[in-house]
């Protein structure tokens, strides 16, 4: 009865004949389909009293897009000419929600196998990524087939026949190609994990997390994930949203590091801050609304990601950032096939074999592409750093020359400077020969002409001397010498100022010290040093010359100590600095560059001069340090 309703019955689609020769056939033609809006119709309402609504299949892939229906199938196969050979119902599509087949038994009934994303793994009458069926070829005869699928996400399919052989080289090939795309990726995964640790860049950090979302989205889109890792949990499956999110994310941050947003486009950098927060309260708004909607909401995000990116890559390279090329042609390609992909899965554009496979496509487009653009913006940023380290050399010899051309034009109006200076003085002391024989009352004016005279002199030659020492190109030689003999010698010369103001004076200075120094220069440091000391200590005072040895750091320090008028913080801020006088310049005997100088031959020979002093009026220390022999 069953044999000639399937003969006579307009309603049904042809039935497939089975055949030896033939090792794979396309059934999708060869169904009939029937949507139950409300999905609660049974086998036998559907067998029997919605039987002539079912409309036959004009495709071998059938997209039925994001729907709460029930979607039925039937068809019937003859395998009268391949009794006895094992045949199978290949459903390759593996992210269907719940798959159900009714199957004759041969004896007026139906068998039922219940399969699906959203069943565990272990109901599957077959251990395989897809959803595969034994089909019984000894029947005689046309035999009914029914398909009963329902899902929240995108329901497409794309059913096939296959006998062992077939079943055998398409699991054979897909498994190769497949593990060559996982294999490749994690083996991406793990390169740049290690360059991230390597060179801490962490555009390496945000190209790992693209990957690992690249990685979970395919393992939910292919089967695998189910098969392998969360067998007995397949809830899993319904937050495979969460893949686009991560990758999303990584891709934001990830272009905001490569293409140097931050540094060379700040109002992009702004936009995709802004991209990220829209992400982040998309990400939380999915956690609390129910499928489909949650795969609508990410489905959305996906397509604003394409059009956003593709922007911005487009844009970056005609404003001049060549590195940006091969991430254009990386991420246009990639996000084209995504959006290709996700507008498949809406039921907008036709669902065709390679439509699944689109994002490995991808990804492997991107993986090789990202590669070389990470290569190339080394070689970008190799190339710019070259040109900023020629472009400061440049600056560099300028300036230097520059420099050269100032002291130049300094030595030459000191020269200048010096020259004029010597006019008036020559002139001054002719006319305080001429003046010589004059009127004693004219002695104090002749003597404060004199004094002028010396203190011209005195500035002239040491404005000169200062800046010979702070123009020199070469360190001073230096040697062993004996501090203690040098102070020694120096307060033999000043016997007669001791002795006139009636001050004390001690040298406690070891005898066995021995420093690295220049000797004739030390010389000139202590003896501007004690000058000091003598100068602004009160008649009857006491100055002392000490020294300390710290083996362990290799120098000794001399500290030369009076009782004087002291110095405020302030004033020992700026005691070092040129031409600076304590007090009033107009009272001072000093031009303000004796301690300048003393530093600046102290340094020269690898030593430290500095002064402490408690207050004003409490006394004033100067230090000076320098390695020992």
């Amino acid at each position: 009865m069953v044999v000639l309703l399937l003969a006579v019955s307009p309603l049904w689609a042809m039935p497939v004949l089975l055949k030896s020769g033939d090792d794979a056939i396309r059934i999708g033609e060869h169904m009939d389909v029937l949507v139950d809006p409300e999905s609660k119709w049974t086998l036998d309402q559907v067998r029997n009293q919605f039987a002539s609504r079912f409309n036959a299949s004009d495709s071998d892939e059938l997209n039925f897009g994001f729907t709460d229906s029930t979607i039925w199938l039937r068809f019937s196969l003859d395998a009268r000419q391949v009794a006895g050979d094992s045949w199978f119902l290949v459903e390759r599509y593996p992210i269907l929600d719940k798959l159900t087949l009714y199957a004759p038994d041969g004896k007026g009934g139906f068998l039922t196998y219940k399969v699906g994303d959203t069943r565990p793994f272990g109901q599957r009458p077959m251990n395989h990524r897809a959803f595969v069926f034994d089909l019984n070829t000894k029947l005689k005869g046309p035999q009914a087939y029914f398909l009963k699928v329902q899902g929240k996400g995108a329901l497409n399919l794309m059913p096939m026949l296959y006998d062992a052989k077939g079943l055998v080289e398409y699991t054979y090939v897909e498994q190769m190609l497949l593990g060559l795309f996982y294999g490749s990726l994690i083996i991406m995964l793990i390169y740049n994990a290690l360059l991230f640790v390597s060179l801490r860049d962490r555009v390496y950090l945000y190209f790992v997390g693209f990957l690992t979302g690249i990685i979970y989205f395919n393992l939910n889109v292919n089967g695998f994930g189910l098969q392998y890792l969360w067998p007995d949990t397949p809830k899993i499956n319904e937050y495979f949203w969460l893949g686009t999110y991560v990758c999303s994310s990584s891709l934001a941050m990830y272009s905001r590091r490569f293409l140097q947003l931050a540094e060379r486009f700040p109002r992009y950098d702004r936009l995709l801050k802004h991209f990220l927060m829209l992400l982040g309260g998309s990400f939380v708004l999915s956690w609390f609304l129910p499928p489909p909607w949650s795969y609508h909401l990410s489905t959305l995000m996906t397509l604003f990601t394409v059009v956003l990116f593709s922007w911005l890559g487009w844009t970056v390279w005609r404003q001049g950032f060549r590195v940006a090329r091969l991430y254009v042609l990386a991420w246009s390609v990639f996000l084209l096939l995504i959006f290709i992909f996700a507008l498949g899965n809406l039921g907008t554009l036709p669902f065709t074999t390679i439509t699944p496979y689109l994002p490995h496509i991808g990804a492997l487009w991107v993986v090789v592409m990202l590669s070389l653009a990470l290569g190339d913006r080394i070689r970008f940023l190799e190339h710019e750093r070259k040109q900023l380290a020629q472009d400061a050399q440049h600056n560099l010899e300028m300036h230097l020359a520059d420099i050269e051309q100032m002291n130049r034009d300094k030595s030459t109006f000191l020269q200048y400077i010096s020259h004029e200076l010597n006019t008036p003085i020559n002139w001054i002391g002719a006319a305080d020969s001429l003046g010589s024989d004059g009127d004693s009352k004219d002695v104090d004016v002749w003597a404060m002409v004199r004094k002028g005279q010396r203190r011209l002199i005195g500035i002239v030659s040491t404005s000169l001397r200062y800046f010979d020492l702070s123009d020199r190109e070469q360190a001073p030689l230096v040697s062993s010498c004996q501090p203690m003999w040098i102070v020694d010698a120096l307060l033999r010369e000043q016997a007669a100022t001791i002795e006139s103001r009636n001050l004390t004076l001690r040298n406690r200075v070891s005898p066995n010290l021995q420093v690295r120094a220049n000797e004739p220069e030390l010389r000139e440091v202590l003896s501007i040093a004690l000058d000091n000391a003598l100068r602004f200590s009160a008649d009857k005072g006491e100055v002392e010359v000490t020294s300390q040895v710290d083996v362990n750091a290799a120098h000794a320090d001399i500290g030369i100590h009076d009782h004087g008028r002291g110095a405020s913080p302030e004033q020992l801020e700026r005691i070092f600095e040129p031409f600076f006088v304590m007090g009033s310049r107009h009272h001072e005997d000093g031009f303000g560059l004796s301690l300048a100088m003393a530093r600046v031959m102290m340094e020269q020979m690898d030593g430290q001069l500095w002064a402490e002093s408690p207050g004003l009026g409490q006394g004033f220390t100067l230090y000076i340090r320098l390695p020992l022999a």
